[in-house]
């Protein structure tokens, strides 16, 4: 390629093993097979942030460990925004470390439809979320870091009979100083930056950061490694090429940019396709009695309702987002703002129907997601129902940012503006973090991009190993499922690698 010709080869490297990202998979990945013996190298584009580099300051922060600073969006119609991390430990890295094993009927759907039971083999899970759970400290959110944000969720819960429960985190010595966002300031949350790419390190793997992997370079049908970009730490701007030879090839970019660097690769059929998500949005109470969102676990407490397509989050924020939340203009926004240690945050993540895509655009990824009617229908039922809450446990006021309906809602009757007209999804404004399905798993190569072990159908040696692999989403967080899943294909993989060593 011309690239190639015009930029300085800057540096070279050879491995078993090349593995592209460093998030949940990525590391996992890099975790258990350097473990088992395996050369390994792991590329990733951002920098590697520890505790004493990254800024306190939520924009500074955002732009230091997120895609777009956190700005990064679909290109539909209707913008949604997509959050990912690009930092070592990928958006484990900036995410409250929520725990959820791969639920029984999404386990039994793909092994009994899709013909993936290797994949989710009950015991081979098992074992490893042992193994995991017990590395990263996975614990229930203890009453004291509950904060006075999900306290109050947990009340709301109960006073209305709901299945509400503290959440499960990778962060048994969490302090609550509710700085998730901004890289946990102790390291307490045993994210994949304070974890497994560490360990995978000390068992001889190697990290290259600033890395950007371009392209996935084949012959005679098989991957015999990778070429990407070198980025300037500091300006990010493109100063060289790099090469990694390797006999296997793993890509875990994310489910954005794994099926860009496929395609990239010369990968055709249902590369990309089949994006799904779990979009969501969250409303804003102000409460009589101070609230202080900002201490005890950003997220501590969580209703799940998988029934009804949803589930119920406490989300709190630093001072400066919650402040861009609060509705007014001049003295009224101001008065609210005198407030700011009164207000509570809810939000609701709905597991939609609906796919999308995943393609190149001229500056950037072109993300198309459209959420369906009865995906905003899930939406508008999950929402009235975190304004009842809220108004069930005392709050004066509570800011729905919905358009058509009031933006400051005072009572419970007033709730009924939420649910009195059916809502578009040009009314609100989505939040999408768990993304799944740009290279799902399957039998048929014709319909699925790789097989129960993870390898691509078509090219011998190349693997994927993050959410892109799963065929449906899940309706909770994904993060301890990409880990489980790709920790039981790594330890696989390594049998392979290993024995080939040692012929």
């Amino acid at each position: 390629m011309l690239r190639d010709f015009f930029r300085p080869m800057l540096w070279e490297d050879r491995a078993d093993v090349v593995v592209v990202g460093t998030g949940a998979g990525g590391a996992t990945a890099a975790r258990v097979l350097a473990a088992r013996g395996a050369d390994v190298v792991m590329l990733e584009e951002g920098g590697r942030l520890r505790t004493a580099d990254r800024p306190r300051a939520v924009a500074d922060a955002l732009a230091q460990t997120m895609r777009e600073a956190g700005a990064q969006t679909t290109s539909s119609a209707v913008p949604i925004v997509v959050l990912q991390g690009r930092c070592v430990g990928g958006s484990t890295a900036i995410n409250s470390g929520i725990i959820w094993r791969l639920p029984e009927d999404v386990r039994q759907e793909w092994t009994q439809t899709r013909g993936l039971g290797a994949m989710v083999d009950e015991a081979g899970l098992a074992t490893a979320y042992s193994e995991i759970e017990r590395d990263l400290e996975v614990a229930e959110t203890s009453e004291t870091l509950m904060g006075g944000n999900s306290a109050l969720m947990a009340q709301g819960a109960h006073a209305l009979g709901l299945p509400g429960k503290p959440m499960v985190r990778n962060a048994a010595r969490c302090q609550g100083k509710g700085e998730c966002l901004q890289g946990c300031p102790g390291e307490r949350r045993q994210s994949m930056d304070v974890s497994y790419v560490p360990r995978a390190i000390a068992d001889g793997a190697r990290l290259h950061t600033h890395a950007r992997v371009d392209r996935v370079e084949m012959r005679d049908g098989r991957a015999v490694g990778v070429v990407g970009d070198v980025l300037d730490p500091d300006t990010r701007r493109v100063i060289g090429r790099f090469r990694v030879l390797a006999e296997r090839v793993i890509v875990a970019a994310g489910v954005v940019h794994t099926p860009l660097i496929l395609r990239r690769s010369g990968m055709r059929g249902v590369v990309g396709d089949h994006f799904q998500a779990h979009p969501g949005a969250a409303m804003v109470g102000k409460f009589p009695e101070p609230v202080r969102m900002s201490y005890g676990a950003t997220q501590g407490y969580e209703v799940p309702m998988r029934e009804r397509g949803f589930k119920l989050e406490s989300l709190s924020l630093p001072p400066e987002m919650l402040a861009a939340r609060l509705p007014g203009v001049g003295a009224d926004w101001q008065r609210r703002l005198s407030k700011l240690d009164h207000y509570a945050q809810w939000c609701a993540q709905v597991r939609m129907s609906a796919h999308g895509r995943i393609r190149s655009g001229l500056i950037g990824p072109d993300i198309r997601f459209s959420p369906s009617a009865e995906d905003i229908g899930k939406l508008q039922e999950a929402l009235t129902l975190v304004a009842r809450m809220m108004f069930t446990v005392g709050a004066e006021e509570v800011y729905p940012g919905v358009h058509g309906v009031p933006e400051v809602l005072r009572s419970l009757a007033d709730v009924d503006a939420l649910s009195a007209r059916r809502w578009k999804k040009t009314d609100v404004h989505l939040v999408a973090s768990h993304l799944f399905g740009t290279a799902r798993a399957g039998v048929d190569p014709r319909t699925s991009v790789v097989g129960d072990d993870l390898q691509c159908h078509d090219v011998a040696g190349l693997y994927v190993m993050d959410a892109s692999v799963f065929p449906t989403n899940l309706g909770v967080n994904p993060q301890h499922s990409i880990m489980a899943i790709v920790h039981l294909a790594a330890e696989r993989l390594a049998e392979r690698v290993v024995r080939r060593r040692a012929a």
